[in-house]
């Protein structure tokens, strides 16, 4: 993580407004379901990012690409709720409950509610792709896959996460591939939104992370995705994917911003 919460720098005040600890549940103040919205100072309409963190849904913390906070854009953080203190899925509530909020109440900070991007790291990177892919999870708060605007993807694990699988009692291997329901990649579909997906090289990353983004990636253009793009990033581990995404996100965002 780049920073304990507390620890935070706040963005420039010269280019943005910046709210912390707004609770995302409702009839819920837990401080682990809260986000930080930074919108930019001049202007409305402009395109929102909500980036989860990762850390294995075991560590909690400030983990964002500097390019977001650019002047361009909102962005969300949110915290969620972590192991051991809570099992799946409780994960993918918060996130859902978190991309609810912010597509239920981004237009009255002046943003764009049709210009709202889902991303994350890692666990956050599984976090973003499931909640967004999955229609059951933002249901309840009556949007689907299609009201997310695009996903922002860096080397997040597109089978069922290791950590969920654990929760779910689940005693194989943590590099042993499921993809049930709480996979990702159990729900691909022509319609999705456009997808970013960023990772490190096969041979520095985590052990089979490159490989099951670039299936995610080939199959949904198999089946006529018009919109995905997979980055295998050369020399880089885990975090090299992260710490080397801007330029991809920045470009990418760009690109669907102005398809649009």
């Amino acid at each position: 993580m780049d920073y304990a919460w507390n620890e935070k720098p706040a963005p420039s005040p010269v280019h943005y407004r910046h709210w912390r600890d707004i609770p995302y549940a409702e009839g819920d103040d837990d401080p682990m379901r809260t986000l930080w919205l930074s919108c930019p100072q001049k202007g409305t309409g402009f395109a929102t990012v909500v980036w989860f963190h990762g850390g294995g849904f075991a560590q909690d913390g400030h983990e964002c690409p500097p390019v977001l906070y650019n002047g361009q854009y909102a962005v969300v953080e949110p915290r969620y709720r972590l192991s051991p203190q809570v099992k799946a899925p409780a994960y993918h509530q918060d996130g859902a409950a978190a991309i609810g909020w912010v597509l239920a109440n981004i237009a009255s900070y002046g943003g764009d509610p049709q210009k709202v991007f889902v991303g994350g790291m890692s666990a956050g990177g599984y976090l973003a792709a499931i909640v967004a892919m999955d229609p059951s999870w933002l249901a309840p708060y009556g949007y689907t896959p299609q009201d997310v605007a695009g996903l922002l993807l860096t080397s997040g694990q597109m089978t069922t996460h290791f950590q969920v699988k654990a929760d779910m009692g689940d005693p194989r291997s943590r590099f042993q591939p499921v993809v049930d329901p709480l996979a990702p990649l159990a729900h691909l579909s022509p319609d999705l939104p456009p997808i970013l997906l960023v990772t490190g090289d096969p041979a520095c990353d985590i052990p089979a992370r490159a490989e099951e983004n670039a299936l995610m990636a080939a199959s949904l253009r198999a089946m006529g995705h018009p919109c995905v793009e997979h980055h295998q990033l050369s020399g880089h581990d885990h975090g090299g994917a992260f710490r080397s995404c801007d330029f991809l996100i920045e470009r990418f965002l760009d690109k669907i911003l102005a398809d649009g």
